[in-house]
């Protein structure tokens, strides 16, 4: 069945797309983060309502005043860490990150594809280029697309690809960009490839 549909998504729906998408996606990190954030509130206030008896408890292990507050930062800290592999892990195993990319650039832009999705940005839907240590990034809006040095037989081929896209950018992705890819642009690359 073939279906086309025309409508149009105005940017604070995309914002709270984002929130309710990300809090149904990957409920247990979203609902971690908030539970070790309430736990931390939670034992810091323990701490000052019961001041004296937890400065007794750090004398009586001759540990310094401020022990309690360390230990706990410590604990929230590394719970953060814990949560973060755990949604990054949660993260990789939705998608293949590291299936081969073909990157095509035509008249009408740049298309991205795996075997398993393709976007494609008119050269009117760029809004930046940013150099990279490691290649170049292009943009629409927020999601980024990284081209590797790699991927191109010389930094030559990879300058001229630069300077063919920032030429078909529109005015106001060209004044963000510029700062970006202006020493590829004025042949001064050292500065930042």
């Amino acid at each position: 069945m073939n279906r086309e549909l025309t409508y149009q998504m105005p940017f604070e729906r995309l914002v709270r797309l984002s929130r309710s998408a990300g809090r149904k996606a990957h409920a247990t990190s979203w609902f971690g983060y908030w539970a070790v954030i309430g736990l931390f509130c939670a034992a810091l206030a323990l701490i000052m309502v019961y001041d004296e008896a937890v400065q007794d408890w750090q004398r009586s292990f001759g540990l310094p005043w401020f022990a309690a507050f360390v230990i706990i930062v410590v604990v929230y800290v590394s719970a953060l860490w814990a949560l973060r592999r755990y949604a990054l892990r949660q993260m990789k195993g939705r998608a293949n990150y590291d299936s081969t990319v073909r990157m095509r650039q035509d008249d009408g832009g740049l298309r991205f594809a795996t075997d398993a999705i393709e976007y494609y940005l008119k050269w009117q839907g760029i809004s930046q280029m940013l150099m990279e240590k490691d290649g170049v990034a292009v943009s629409h809006g927020n999601l980024f697309f990284l081209v590797p040095n790699g991927a191109f037989a010389s930094l030559d081929e990879r300058d001229a690809f630069v300077r063919a896209v920032f030429g078909r950018l529109s005015a106001a992705a060209r004044a963000r960009s510029e700062k970006h890819v202006g020493p590829v642009l004025t042949g001064t690359v050292g500065a930042q490839a």
